[in-house]
């Protein structure tokens, strides 16, 4: 469709006007008030996910449409359950699955091809719902997961016990609030990429995930990739993207 629309262009069929609109139009869904990139997908292996805070719930629904149009599932995070309710009542014929504050609406079950294995750890119990948004995610694109819950160093014996129930992960995403250092000393104990995602658990000074953001971004073991308070879309996409070059360079190696 592209290549076709640029020769036109070459022709003289179309001017650069006309091309533009029509590119826009080729890769996003316009709606009022916001501009779907449904190309996202095929672009970084990673679709456009629709986050539910500031939007009214018309606006869930209306977007949700629009993507549920062209494409078989949709994402939806940091969802209250005002709007979840309202959501479950309007897409009722579809499937709808939730973790945390994440909710997954889809046409129908597909069967991946597997994509490869990630380990997630938590330091307490109270970083589970994080811990299962991700999980939700990864599990939607062929990822099998391997969980290790309530890990955290106050017993410095269960991080051990965590890596060797995760030893044949691809990658591990390490979930932590508090002080935030169980992502430090697994990554100082396995070759393997570690993702870690400070949780907003925590009290006083450095409360609310900071005190666990800073930890993790101040760690002196290299290679470990932090990402933001809570993000556990961006672990997810972090960990596919990881396990889609590991593919990539399997099949090079096999050819």
């Amino acid at each position: 469709m592209l290549k076709g629309l640029l020769e036109s262009y070459k022709r003289g069929e179309l001017s650069e006007e006309e091309v533009e609109e029509k590119v826009l139009r080729l890769f996003y869904e316009e709606g009022e008030g916001f501009l779907l990139d449904l190309h996202r997908a095929k672009r970084i292996g990673f679709p456009e996910v629709i986050f539910a805070p500031g939007k009214r719930p018309e606006h869930l629904i209306k977007i949700a449409e629009k993507i549920l149009a062209k494409k078989e599932i949709v994402f939806i995070s940091n969802i209250n359950s005002e709007k979840e309710n309202i959501l479950r009542e309007t897409f009722s014929g579809l499937k709808i699955e939730k973790a945390g504050r994440l909710i997954v609406i889809k046409k129908r079950d597909h069967i991946h091809e597997s994509l490869g294995t990630v380990g997630i750890i938590t330091a307490g119990t109270s970083d589970t719902p994080y811990a299962g948004e991700c999980s939700l995610i990864l599990k939607k694109f062929g990822v099998r997961v391997i969980k290790s819950y309530d890990s955290g160093v106050s017993g410095i014996h269960r991080p051990l016990l965590s890596l060797k129930q995760v030893k044949n992960s691809d990658v591990l995403i390490v979930f932590a609030g508090m002080e935030g250092v169980l992502p430090t000393l697994i990554a100082s104990l396995t070759e393997l990429p570690v993702i870690a995602v400070p949780t907003p658990i925590g009290y006083g000074f450095g409360g609310e995930g900071k005190g666990a953001l800073t930890t993790m971004l101040q760690t002196c073991v290299p290679g470990v990739l932090v990402v933001n308070i809570g993000n556990t879309v961006g672990a997810a996409a972090g960990a596919i993207r990881i396990l889609r070059a590991i593919r990539r360079n399997k099949v090079g190696e096999a050819k």
